[in-house]
């Protein structure tokens, strides 16, 4: 077998080794500025991005919610009706029954059946579902209890079709029919979300009350 040549032999020379040291360090820092700015674009957008997500969370929740209050034959739907409040007057309110509260309420005792529900908004707690199951003793003189749904919900709106006039309106407070007491049901319902300046609203249409399986 032949000796290597002295020429493969060789390593690299001095101005080849600088050179290399030198693409090297223009590659690095390249890459050091260019993730650096991606780090601080995925920062700035951060808390853009998680309230966003919980804006749809809070938002599906519920939609899905006020679906199960339509299903079956014992279903009430979501209406507005007058609801008694925590320092002993009534408001109007969505209010819904759900044969089962599942992960919407805290029981203090033992899991009841048959949940009353209303939604209101609260300045320092967001927005907040109100219940109490129909078999609590003494139901009349316990107090309320109560799930914060999202502390960044401001306001909720009402919306409303006029089929005389064929048009939308979208209201503060809910409206009653003219001349009467009740209160007439919204379409719609608009939830305004704030955080800082981060702020979104979400609509969420109001179930129709559906009979008969327990799923559609």
């Amino acid at each position: 077998m032949s000796a290597a040549s002295p020429q493969s032999r060789r390593g690299f020379t001095l101005l080849e080794t600088l050179v290399s040291l030198a693409l090297l360090g223009v590659l690095m820092v390249t890459l050091n500025t260019f993730l650096f700015s991606m780090s601080e674009l995925w920062g700035d957008r951060r808390d853009q991005r998680l309230f966003d997500q919980h804006v749809k969370a809070g938002t599906r929740l519920l939609r899905e919610t006020f679906d199960a209050a339509t299903i079956g034959p014992g279903a009430t739907g979501v209406v507005i009706k007058d609801t008694r409040s925590g320092n002993g007057t009534t408001e109007p309110r969505l209010a819904f029954l759900l044969a089962d509260a599942g992960r919407l309420a805290d029981w203090p005792a033992t899991p009841l059946p048959d949940v009353d529900f209303s939604l209101y908004v609260e300045a320092e707690k967001g927005l907040v579902l109100q219940w109490q199951s129909r078999l609590e003793i003494e139901r009349d003189t316990n107090d309320l209890h109560e799930t914060v749904i999202s502390p960044f919900v401001t306001a909720i709106h009402y919306e409303y079709y006029d089929a005389t006039l064929k048009t939308w309106s979208v209201e503060d407070e809910p409206k009653q029919n003219d001349g009467s007491t009740a209160w007439l049901q919204p379409a719609r319902v608009h939830l305004d979300f704030a955080r800082g300046s981060l702020k979104s609203t979400s609509v969420i249409d109001m179930p129709i009350k559906r009979s008969g399986a327990s799923r559609p």
